[in-house]
């Protein structure tokens, strides 16, 4: 049997198992409660020194507001991508399913192909969220839903191609480390803890460019959506990469992992 006959049944198995398991159910759980709280938290707004809750107004508020969920992409996408392939190890399926399919590079694609159109999914239900919860809420306080509904284009295909991007990145890092705990653990270290030092201790290097780090990345593609005090990229260590340049950075991180951890440990027997 070819590698692309066999490709659109390996991608269906992914699919399944990732909807029939709860771990991906609960990342995607996970990241909706975390758009509702970056929502909640675009109407805090300081005026005069004082915290309010009202309406955002600016093109960079309405731009967080749309981006609420930037922070469900960077900690949750990855680690929806971590299970895609941590799981197999944990319960020892890995090895049922490669002798199905023993061509391990395309069960590692199909994996690939599966945590991208989960990590898609998960960014719908974050817009879901933003529409359910955003714009009532602005239309309440008296913002401009027209205003913000201005800010789509600019935030909308950037992010979804964030949490698609992400949640590969966090399938190479599962390939990488195999136990699905310290793949958990590592992929929420390096978003949350690693990350922000890395931009603390070299953003003031000239030589050194840490807008290339996934969490920067990712706010350079998704409109500059500022996230204040989620994985250093509150906007305050000098300009973003451009858009491309964002995406290219992101698909670097995912499939650099992927490829390194395919040479590493994916070919290693699994029993």
């Amino acid at each position: 049997m070819t590698a692309i006959p066999a490709m659109p049944r390996l991608v269906r198995a992914e699919l399944f198992k990732f909807r029939t398991t709860p771990g991906p159910w609960v990342c995607v759980a996970v990241a909706v409660l975390l758009t509702g709280l970056g929502i909640t938290t675009s109407f805090l707004l300081a005026r005069n020194g004082v915290v309010h809750f009202t309406a955002p107004t600016t093109t960079t508020q309405l731009r967080r507001l749309m981006g609420a969920g930037y922070t469900a992409a960077i900690v949750m996408a990855p680690v929806l991508g971590v299970l895609c392939i941590t799981t197999e190890y944990r319960h020892r399926i890995l090895t049922a399913t490669l002798l199905l399919h023993p061509r391990r590079p395309d069960v590692l694609v199909a994996k690939v192909l599966g945590s991208a159109i989960w990590g898609l999914f998960m960014g719908i239900a974050s817009f879901v969220m933003v529409a359910a919860m955003g714009i009532p809420l602005l239309s309440a306080e008296g913002g401009s839903v027209s205003d913000f509904l201005h800010q789509v284009g600019p935030v909308v295909p950037g992010m979804l191609a964030a949490f698609i991007l992400l949640a590969v990145y966090g399938m190479g890092i599962g390939t990488l480390v195999r136990n699905q705990i310290a793949g958990v653990i590592l992929a929420l270290g390096l978003s949350l803890v690693l990350e922000p030092i890395v931009v603390a201790i070299f953003s003031s290097l000239e030589h050194i460019d840490v807008n290339f780090l996934p969490t920067r990345a990712t706010q350079a593609i998704a409109g500059s959506v500022a996230a204040r005090g989620v994985g250093g990229a509150s906007g305050t260590v000098g300009a973003l990469l451009s858009w491309w340049l964002g995406a290219v950075a992101l698909v670097l991180w995912g499939l650099g992992t992927t490829v390194i951890g395919y040479f590493t440990n994916f070919r290693r027997d699994v029993t």
